[in-house]
């Protein structure tokens, strides 16, 4: 089972970091098509980046999920964990840096979504052996709902505001 839990966490990583900065264009691609820029950065704030973390991990894990949920009860929940920790951590390190540096700097943004990636898939690996109380996994789940709906009405109110 480690083994394979290790395995599915590195093709999460390789799919997200893949899949995330792929989807940098996919609005561009479209010609601004309102549904895929629902799940891809419509313009260059931190906020629409974070869909690039967001939406392929959050695919993921759902397949993951349903791989390995029944071997794992509180994956998802542990997995959502993993998610809040490089959506918050993303803004801070993009913050941080320009707050020093006056300017976004291209190398830098592309490793520190790389080190996000790393942490919302590493975090929940690391917790595989931990428990999470059921209300504790429900929470986290509820604010995942949430911050889905937070981005995709975001998305619309940028795309026709």
């Amino acid at each position: 089972m480690n083994k394979r839990y290790k395995k599915i966490t590195g093709l999460g990583i390789l799919w997200t970091l893949v899949l995330g900065m792929l989807s940098h264009f996919f609005y561009q691609w479209s010609h601004e098509n309102i549904l895929i820029g629902l799940f891809s950065p419509v313009n260059e704030s931190v906020w629409e980046h974070l869909k690039l973390l967001f939406f392929p991990a959050l695919t993921y894990m759902f397949i993951e999920q349903k791989a390995m949920g029944k071997a794992m009860p509180e994956l998802f929940g542990k997995n959502l964990l993993g998610l809040f920790a490089g959506l918050l951590v993303m803004p801070l390190l993009f913050y941080g840096y320009t707050a020093f540096s006056g300017k976004s700097i291209l190398w830098v943004d592309i490793g520190i979504f790389c080190v996000c990636v790393l942490l919302t898939f590493l975090l929940p690996y690391k917790l595989r052996n931990r428990q999470i109380s059921p209300s504790w996994e429900k929470i986290l789940v509820q604010m995942g709902f949430f911050l889905a709906v937070a981005f995709l009405v975001a998305s619309v109110w940028e795309q026709i505001g």
